[in-house]
Parts: structure tokens; sequence; C-alpha cells
């Protein structure tokens, strides 16, 4: 037998139909609630009716004195609470500072558990206004709630809603904080300093962006979204001692919509880096839905065309024009760059691999002078370089033991978030090649 439970069929259509309790037929005026539901489908008609229930058996509560409001008033009125404090706050132009305070102060009126439901709904409303106008000044997308109340009603379907609580899953800045922290406990596979810290940088910013997220709250649109904004970021937004106390919205409004913008390649290693935390979790069992940043890697043009082109003969000239001076009155940074310039010339080796170089690192085997290279940043990297003749022949041995100390480059300074001995002759070098490519234009 097909359930008909307040169902009443008139013709071919279906209606809701519903008795008025005795006590309250005197003050609705009626002793039946009647209303086309609009299908001849009994299954949409039995779906249909719910909403009706409900909201009717509200309204016999209100017309009893058990309540104020049924759910579609609160959710009327709270709709209404959100509109006008959005516009408030925007009036206003409160700083991102004042706007969370303002929500801290909400939320703190809900956990009290003492509000009533339309104060409730109300609360609700403007915490949701408050995390809107947050997402405005942080260049994000924010979806409305579909309901505030805590029996909610959708006011476009009149369906009632279960609100969704906040998922209670491992948040994304706690991920990435472990995911760092398990990679730098093994000395085989820690990041170096200056790797964390542009990880580090790129988990703050997204963390900002999607205002602190649980991993599971993250799609692939959001995903997708946050590499669209942060594409127009000048490409030295990172170098700047202050990056680490700027918010998201300061970033972009010191840094956005430079005429450049980040490189694919880039974009393509933040991706890489929210990846992992994402891949971490998941085999922890952190992470109940999918990698958002899979498959979220931009074109990059061939190697040939993006990648450094090779000196000229022109430049190569340029660049080694400068003989080193063999024994120096002191030690100096022109004369170590000289060196430099020539060892990377005839030997190939980094430039952190010349800089960190010891005196006793120099060795000499079956009558063959070579750099002995240790802790490279690979297995691979640790190898014997041969001493090209020309080096021998420019007085590097004599060098050495003229000035007789324990380093190579005794003048190089540690320098940088690793301390490495290459990071302030990183520098001078770039101006060196700089002013060598103006000489040979």
């Amino acid at each position: 037998m097909a359930d008909t439970l307040y169902l009443k069929k008139r013709r071919q259509g279906w209606y809701f139909a519903m008795k008025v309790p005795a006590d309250l037929t005197e003050k609705i005026g009626k002793s039946d609630i009647v209303k086309s539901l609009r299908t001849r489908d009994l299954t949409q008609a039995q779906k249909d009716r719910w909403p009706l229930v409900a909201e009717w058996t509200a309204q016999f509560e209100v017309f009893r004195g058990k309540r104020a409001w049924t759910p579609a008033e609160i959710e009327e009125k709270a709709q209404a609470e959100y509109h006008g404090t959005l516009k408030m706050l925007a009036e206003h132009n409160e700083s991102e500072e004042n706007v969370d305070i303002f929500a801290e102060l909400e939320a703190e009126k809900l956990e009290s558990g003492k509000v009533n439901d339309l104060d409730h709904a109300l609360i609700s409303a403007r915490i949701a206004a408050a995390a809107g106008r947050r997402a405005v000044m942080d260049g994000r997308t924010f979806t409305l709630p579909p309901a505030f109340g805590r029996n909610g009603v959708d006011m476009e379907t009149l369906q009632p809603v279960t609100l969704k609580k906040r998922r209670t899953g491992e948040a994304f800045a706690d991920a990435a904080r472990r995911y760092i922290e398990e990679i730098q406990r093994d000395p085989s596979a820690k990041l170096t300093e200056q790797t964390r810290g542009q990880y580090e940088a790129v988990y703050r910013l997204f963390d900002q962006w999607a205002g602190k997220p649980s991993l599971d709250e993250i799609d692939r649109k959001q995903a997708a979204e946050f590499l669209d904004k942060i594409a127009t970021l000048d490409p030295h937004w990172g170098r700047s001692p202050q990056t680490k106390q700027r918010t998201f919205s300061e970033i972009i409004k010191d840094f956005g919509n430079h005429e450049t913008g980040l490189s694919n390649r880039t974009i393509n290693r933040y991706a890489t880096a929210l990846s992992m935390v994402w891949q971490w979790a998941k085999r922890r069992g952190l992470l109940s839905s999918e990698n958002p940043w899979e498959d979220q890697y931009r074109k990059i043009g061939e190697k040939r065309k993006t990648q450094k082109l090779p000196y000229t003969i022109d430049e190569m000239k340029k660049l080694l024009a400068a003989q080193p001076e063999v024994r120096p009155e002191e030690q100096s940074h022109p004369n170590t760059l000289a060196w430099l310039c020539y060892i990377s010339a005839y030997s190939g080796m980094r430039l952190n691999e010349m800089c960190d170089r010891k005196v006793e690192d120099i060795k000499q085997e079956d009558g063959v002078w070579y750099f002995d290279i240790t802790n490279a940043k690979s297995e691979a990297g640790d190898r014997k370089v041969p001493i090209h003749t020309r080096l021998i022949a420019a007085g590097l041995l004599d060098f050495i033991r003229h000035h007789g100390s324990e380093w190579l480059f005794p003048v190089l300074k540690p320098g940088g978030p690793d301390g490495k001995r290459s990071w302030y002759i990183s520098k001078r070098f770039t101006e060196h090649r700089r002013i060598a490519s103006r000489e040979v234009v």
C-alpha cells in the first residue's frame, strides 16, 4: 500500500494535507491545511511534503507559545542580518585584525550555549559575514551557508537543512608543520634551510588565503584558484625579510598584479610543495578526500627556450679577464672571485663546492693534483676533480702555500639560511657578470 501520509489526491495532482490540532482551529481559522504540491508524481509528492510538515509543526508551536519564530522566519531574519553585517564591515573598511576580533567575539557568544534559536541564527550570520568580508580582502571566494539556524530552512527551496559542522579533520597548518618536522629528522633526507624557508612561505601563504582550512575542506577548484591568484605575484615577493610578518592581503597588495608574475615553473614548484603535504597525510590516514593538487601543473616551455643560455666566447673572455693574484698582500673578495671564475671554468665544480674547500682537500695521487669533494649535494657528488694544468700554471698551488690558512678562500664568510660560504660571493659574481655583459654589448 502506497505511503500517502499528509497527502491527498485531487483529480490527477497531489496535495499536502494536514489536520490542524483541535486547540488551534479557532486561532488559525480552519481545521485543515491543504496546499497543492504541483506534481502528479507520487514519489516527488512524498519528498515535497516533509518541509511543509516541519514548517506547520513549528507554526503550531508558535501559536501555543512554545517558540517565538518558525525556522523559516528565523532564516529570513538571519539572512537580513548577514547582508546588513557584511555591508557594515565594508562601509567601515575594517582592518583584517578588527574583522577577526569581531568574529571571535561573536563566536564566544555561541560557545556559551545560552542563546535561543533566533539569537543562534543571528550570531551565526554575523560570523559568516565576517568570514565573507575576510574572503573579499584576501581575494578568495566565499560560499554562503545554506542556513544559519539550528534547524535551518533553505530559503530558496524551503527544504530543511541539517547544518554540517566544520570538519574536524587534520588542519592544513598542523599537517604542513608535521610533514616538515618528519623530513628534517632524517639527515639524509632533510631539506636545506633555504628550501625549507621556501616551503614554509608557500604554506603560510596558502593557509591565510584559504582561511586556516582542514585538509578535507580543500577541493580542486580552490587549489586552482589559489594558483591563479599567486600567479600575479612579483617573482621576488618572498625575498623581503618582512615577508613572514605580512598577511596574504598585504602581500597581494604590495607584490600582486605584477607585469610578469610568477613563471609556470615556479607555480609548479609551489603546487608540488603543497601536494607533498596531502601525500604525507594520505599515507597516515589523515585524508579522506583526493589530493587537490594532482594534475594542477602548468605547461612550461621547451628547455632550450626557457633555460639559461651558455656564455658566449666574448662573455667568457670578459668574465676571465681579471688575472688572479698568486701572492696578494692580503686576501680580498675581488681576487677570490677571480680565482673562483678560473676554477669554475676549468673544473665544472659548483660554486659552494669551490667555496667550501679547505687546503687539506687539495691532494695528489700518482702525480696528479685534485680537489677531494666530500659532503656534496648528493652521494654522486662526492668525487675527485683533477686540477687542470691551466690552474696549476696560473699559480693555484703557490696561492695556497702563500696564504697559509685552513680554508682555500679564507676571506669568505658563511651567510644565508644554510650558512653557505658561497652566499655573499655569489652576489658579487652577479654584479660582476652584469658589468661584464654591459662591456660586451
